[in-house]
């Protein structure tokens, strides 16, 4: 298995490492054996992180749609990340904002997907990596 996180590269650091963080949270919920298991430390614990890769890529010159036609055609577990959700901190206030809206009429500023190495390749292979 593998991830790959599709960002708007013209978003700030912070802006994209907040979005990088939702989408792969996003991404994990409800998915068993990506994490591993917590380490003990010297009076503390590691806590779990991935198992496998994740490639953090550039949207380049692919329009969002088209992106999300892949992940479908693919049938990857995919997410997209809007502006509407990263400028609230109140989730009905998100929920508002992007309910029964198609991708045309939100801010999207990240795609995310996850499934098996090949499928993930044919996703986003013709992508650079965000750098």
């Amino acid at each position: 298995m593998k991830v790959a996180i599709i960002l708007d590269d013209s978003l700030g650091p912070g802006l994209l490492a907040n979005s990088s963080a939702c989408i792969a949270s996003g991404l994990f919920n409800g998915v068993e054996n990506v994490l591993g298991p917590e380490i003990e430390g010297y009076f503390f614990k590691y806590i779990p992180i991935t198992k496998i890769p994740i490639l953090i890529m550039k949207q380049h010159n692919r329009t969002w749609p088209e992106l999300l036609k892949r992940a479908k055609k693919f049938k990857l577990k995919y997410m997209v990340f809007t502006q509407e959700g990263q400028s609230t901190t109140n989730y009905e206030e998100y929920i508002e904002r992007v309910k029964g809206k198609p991708i045309e009429e939100v801010k999207v500023i990240g795609i995310g997907a996850i499934g098996e190495d090949n499928d993930i390749q044919r996703f986003c292979g013709d992508l650079p990596l965000l750098r």
